[in-house]
């Protein structure tokens, strides 16, 4: 079963994505610990990480230097102030969406649920497709 594994240190933002980004066949686990994140993320690699990082926190830095440094391949969506970044394993997309008012979050949560979709797609391309040279 693919995994999502979402860090956020607010609860209620913690439950809102968890209940946005659920789907059948699909395990959505969200912590508030960036150090319970990382290592979890060392036990078995999700198929993606969503931080929420709208709120300041100065652990969300700390630990999204890390996590590159060591799952540099690693899908990841960051929530900041007014934008989605999308890190798709080898490039890194910016969406810009409203923020601060219901349509605004309604804006982010519906490109949140499109660049989920997206990267899950290509992560279940690569566990059908093998690397070039080992098939």
């Amino acid at each position: 079963m693919r995994r999502i594994v979402i860090l956020s240190p607010h609860r209620p933002s913690r439950e809102l994505l968890s209940r946005i980004l659920a789907e059948p066949d699909l395990s959505v686990v969200a912590m508030a610990d960036a150090d319970e994140v990382l290592d979890s993320i060392a036990e078995d690699e999700p198929a993606l990480v969503v931080v929420d990082a709208r709120r300041p926190d100065e652990d969300h830095p700390l630990m999204l230097g890390l996590l590159k440094r060591r799952h540099p391949r690693q899908p990841l969506i960051t929530l900041v102030p007014g934008r989605l970044r999308v890190f798709d394993g080898n490039e890194e997309r910016v969406r810009d969406v409203r923020d601060g008012s219901a349509e605004g979050l309604h804006q982010l949560l519906s490109e949140l649920q499109r660049a989920t979709r997206d990267l899950l797609a290509q992560h279940l391309l690569r566990m059908l497709r093998p690397p070039i040279g080992e098939a």
